[in-house]
């Protein structure tokens, strides 16, 4: 019910609270806190959280965001869940310094069909996360053709984004929590 309202203070004091009667929050418990800082655009805390969910090993494996595989896999994760872990996938390929001596690959980013196909109007994950990288992250995304569950961030759109205001403003969103 918290993150439908956004409520970031409830949410945070609920899984407080959870943990205060030694009950183990659990991927569902994640979403919900995740997402209610997500919607209302606290990008620090929805990180912070995404991370503790991925440090409890609540969240799939992280093998997906490894910086050495261009492919990384958001199959089955939440919408928020998704952004979260992508921005922080990205902020530390730039904060690496990896690309410093040589440039970027290209990432391919796998969406599939994402948790809620529910929706009415379909996939959430395949429209949702390449939007927030353009309109929060100011980062461009391209569709790959022949597969609507898949999108790309070519190495050379991370190489101008790496040095650009946008990335600048994108970090700035996340506080102290970047990088790791």
């Amino acid at each position: 019910a918290c993150e439908k309202g956004a409520r970031t203070d409830t949410a945070l004091e609920l899984l407080a609270e959870m943990r205060g009667l030694g009950l183990q929050p659990n991927l569902i418990t994640y979403n919900a806190v995740v997402k209610a800082s997500y919607d209302a655009k606290i990008y620090a805390d929805a990180l912070d959280k995404a991370r503790e969910a991925v440090s409890m090993k609540v969240v799939p494996s992280m093998i997906f965001m490894s910086l050495e595989v261009p492919e990384w896999d958001l199959h089955d994760l939440s919408e928020s869940l998704s952004c979260m872990l992508l921005s922080d996938a990205l902020l530390t390929l730039i904060y690496s310094g990896k690309h410093e001596s040589q440039s970027f690959k290209d990432i391919l980013v796998i969406t599939g069909k994402g948790l809620n196909t529910v929706h009415q109007n379909g996939p959430v994950l395949k429209e949702k996360v390449p939007k927030f990288l353009n309109e929060v992250a100011g980062l461009e995304t391209s569709a790959v053709e022949g597969n609507e569950g898949r999108f790309l961030i070519t190495g050379e759109t991370l190489q101008q984004w790496a040095s650009s205001t946008e990335f600048g403003q994108f970090k700035s969103l996340f506080h102290d929590k970047t990088p790791r």
